[in-house]
């Protein structure tokens, strides 16, 4: 249809409404294809140091489209963590198995595939209970659910430049519901506050 809002209004709108502050680049890649590079940045001037971020790449790689909360964490550049919901062929593989980090609770682990470079980092993050409910609730209420940190660090805005990122976010998709972006925010908050207990 004609009138149909496209991805970028529909944030605008829900910025505009929530008094949160919007930026658009757009860049036509090829006119013939149709294919655009489109980035979003959105500040909710009333959570310091978070943002907002839409992206939609002509890269070909699992995160060329996504959508979520960055919150920028100082001193952990060389921190790994990405957390999604574990699937069948999780279960069914025995080196994805072994490979993957474990916090020991059967009934948390048993919902979720975590990778990471620094098992004592990632136990300190995600042993709180409250943490590890909140996680599983994100995960669960869609499909294409992340929780990263150094997974996705953009950089198409000076403000976010040089950076490393704790991320709650999606992929293949926007996020375009204002209750998910506020379940994000609320997540996001949570783990940013145990970054900084144990920093």
């Amino acid at each position: 249809m004609e009138n149909e809002k496209s991805p970028a209004d529909i944030l605008k709108d829900i910025a505009k409404r929530a008094d949160w502050e919007f930026n658009i680049r757009e860049k036509k890649i090829s006119v013939r294809h149709g294919h655009t590079i489109r980035e979003v940045l959105i500040k909710n001037l009333d959570i310091k140091d978070s943002y907002f971020v839409s992206v939609q790449s002509t890269n070909f790689d699992k995160f060329s489209i996504y959508s979520g909360l960055f919150f920028p964490i100082s001193g952990y550049d060389n921190y790994k963590l990405l957390v999604r919901k574990r699937n069948q062929l999780d279960k069914l593989s025995f080196r994805k198995n072994k490979l993957r980090f474990k916090i020991g609770n059967s009934s948390f682990d048993s919902k979720v595939y975590i990778e990471t470079n620094n098992d004592i980092e990632t136990h300190k993050l995600l042993s709180s209970s409250k943490i590890q409910f909140n996680i599983i609730e994100y995960l669960n209420s869609t499909d294409c659910r992340y929780i990263g940190f150094n997974e996705i660090n953009p950089k198409f805005n000076k403000e976010l430049e040089g950076k490393k990122f704790l991320s709650v976010f999606m992929a293949l998709g926007w996020m375009l519901d204002k209750r998910k972006i506020d379940t994000s925010i609320k997540l996001g908050e949570l783990l940013r506050s145990k970054f900084n207990q144990n920093n």
